[in-house]
């Protein structure tokens, strides 16, 4: 670890953002060979264990390594909204050839190391508090979904996607009250649908994506409705959340995954999806009433 603090971490702050003002910042001739490499490091530091922790520290102290992974998510998911707007095929097909050769890669490994970095509510909070990086996230779980231009592009796009859920879910996991209000504001519900839609051919359609969107939507209504170790029952939250569903369409989603018996090995999609059904009806339930056996999974 002596060698990647003292050879591998400098290398962060290659062509570092004008606007984080970084008092370690290499400047250098930007090129896409620079951001090849600077995502090179992000994805080697990425693939840290997760109980390291003093470098972990390290790397959020010493070298203020969120907004430096923020930064290309929060200006990476603008371009992506502005180049929707366009609806010439072959203007999005060139701008896919851009992006691929200068950016994706960078983008996908900030994702990875973000992730691999949100262990904490202290993490959560720093993300949270960075204007436009909850937003960000949210956008570029819905990037070039459903546009096809090549196997390996699919690969590259599903890879950005994936990666910004895994940064929400982690958040979802070690976020507070307030960050799960936060999540509510920026509608997180609607990423959670889109990763488990089938129905209205707007998803990913694929099982693990599926499996883990059923679970998420149950873990985050059963904390929201009956608190967590750090924050109490939050019912105005569930209330807003459980409609923002029904807006997506959700509810039709869960209905028709509760007949997916899936396709893999250990995927249990209907299970998970009456799961999900469960703790929708469950929030209906009046203090009081009695609870049935699956509201103590």
């Amino acid at each position: 670890m002596k060698i990647m603090e003292e050879r591998i971490c400098p290398l962060i702050h290659l062509n570092c953002p004008t606007d984080i003002n970084c008092q370690q910042c290499i400047n250098i001739p930007q090129s896409p060979a620079i951001i090849e490499l600077k995502s090179a490091v992000f994805q080697t530091l990425a693939e840290v264990p997760n109980d390291d922790y003093e470098f972990k520290d390290i790397i959020r102290n010493d070298h203020k390594i969120i907004p430096h992974l923020t930064h290309p998510l929060i200006q990476f998911a603008s371009q992506s909204q502005f180049n929707k707007k366009t609806d010439s095929i072959q203007e999005q097909h060139d701008q896919q050839q851009t992006e691929s050769s200068s950016s994706i890669s960078l983008v996908t490994s900030s994702l990875n190391f973000l992730e691999n970095l949100i262990s904490n509510d202290n993490i959560c909070k720093v993300v949270i508090n960075t204007p436009k990086a909850l937003h960000s996230l949210c956008t570029l779980t819905c990037y070039k979904i459903n546009i096809h231009f090549s196997q390996e592009n699919d690969q590259q796009t599903f890879a950005v996607r994936h990666s910004s859920r895994g940064c929400l879910w982690d958040i979802q996991q070690y976020g507070d009250g307030s960050t799960h209000s936060e999540l509510v504001n920026a509608r997180y519900v609607r990423v959670l649908v889109i990763a488990i839609s089938t129905a209205s051919g707007s998803g990913e359609e694929q099982d693990e994506e599926i499996i883990d969107g059923l679970d998420n939507i149950s873990w985050f209504l059963k904390y929201l409705h009956q608190g967590y170790y750090s924050f109490p029952p939050q019912p105005l939250l569930v209330r807003r959340s459980v409609e923002q569903i029904e807006e997506e369409g959700g509810n039709e989603e869960i209905d028709s995954q509760q007949s997916n018996k899936g396709k893999g090995k250990n995927i249990d999609i209907k299970y998970e999806a009456n799961r999900a059904k469960d703790e929708i009806l469950n929030c209906f339930i009046e203090q009081g009433n009695p609870r049935p056996n699956w509201y103590y999974y």
